[in-house]
């Protein structure tokens, strides 16, 4: 067992909350647990991962999260039922989310833990949004689109979603990687000017308002789109997280949940 309190300041001394402008909330978001024995760690807190709690008759533990209740996303909950905060509270549960802060390149953020599950090789970044830098530009074994897309579905377990606006061949292995999401048309120029040809993030449908303004820029440029799953991206910065606890003397252990595909 360890005092909240000193798990919270760790988390706020690595990731520096205070530096990002965020629309989300970070932070202690349920403070339930005043001791806590294990964390578990997931991409969304959702009704799957609070059902998962339940069967394991959870207690006296943290809940980390890359988003809060309050966005909807693949889980398709817009915040937490009363009974579930209910069951937070009489079981000490408590939740803590890092939004941006996580996003930020760390051996912890989605960009660099997805890159690494892959075996790519980061050596560059792309793309700030709140003054979090959340992409990775990397290299890898592989020369052909071909070859990305099988190994990125071999790691998320699905098929993926690809938009041919690119060549086959990826010049000197380059692709770029921005997990989740990344909204915005000026990140295509800085692709371009690094000669890559493949870009990978999770959602990506033309039919998303704020995803929809990327497709003709991308063709212009001759750079292809590959759609992995926002979840599916995500996840593995909520894995590496459980080593991040780990390694302070805590028992962590990650919660899957079903990825939603409707938005590749």
């Amino acid at each position: 067992m360890k005092k909240a309190k000193e798990i919270y300041e760790e988390l706020e001394r690595f990731f520096k909350p205070q530096l990002y402008n965020d629309m989300l909330p970070n932070g202690l978001l349920e403070d339930n647990a005043e001791m806590i024995g294990k964390v578990y760690t997931a991409t969304f807190i959702s009704g799957e991962v609070i059902d998962y709690l339940r069967r394991i008759e959870a207690s006296d533990c943290l809940i980390f999260t890359h988003h809060p209740v309050t966005q909807i996303e693949e889980n398709g909950t817009r915040e937490l039922s009363a009974e579930n905060r209910e069951f937070l509270r009489k079981n000490r549960i408590s939740h803590f989310n890092y939004h941006l802060p996580l996003d930020q390149i760390s051996p912890y953020s989605p960009g660099i833990s997805f890159a690494r599950a892959i075996d790519a090789v980061p050596y560059g970044s792309f793309f700030e949004e709140g003054g979090s830098v959340m992409g990775v530009i990397c290299t890898g074994d592989w020369k052909t689109r071909t070859e990305v897309i099988e190994r990125i579905q071999q790691a998320v377990g699905h098929p993926c979603k690809l938009y041919d606006y690119g060549s086959e061949e990826l010049p000197d292995g380059k692709i770029a990687i921005s997990a989740g999401g990344a909204e915005g048309t000026e990140l295509y120029d800085e692709l371009e000017q690094e000669g890559v040809r493949l870009f990978i993030t999770g959602v990506a449908s033309p039919q998303l308002d704020w995803f929809a303004p990327s497709h003709p820029v991308a063709r212009e440029k001759k750079i292809s789109i590959l759609a992995a799953g926002h979840y599916s991206t995500e996840k593995f910065a909520l894995m590496a997280m459980c080593r991040f606890f780990e390694e302070r003397g805590l028992e962590a252990e990650f919660i899957g949940e079903t990825p939603n595909l409707t938005d590749l």
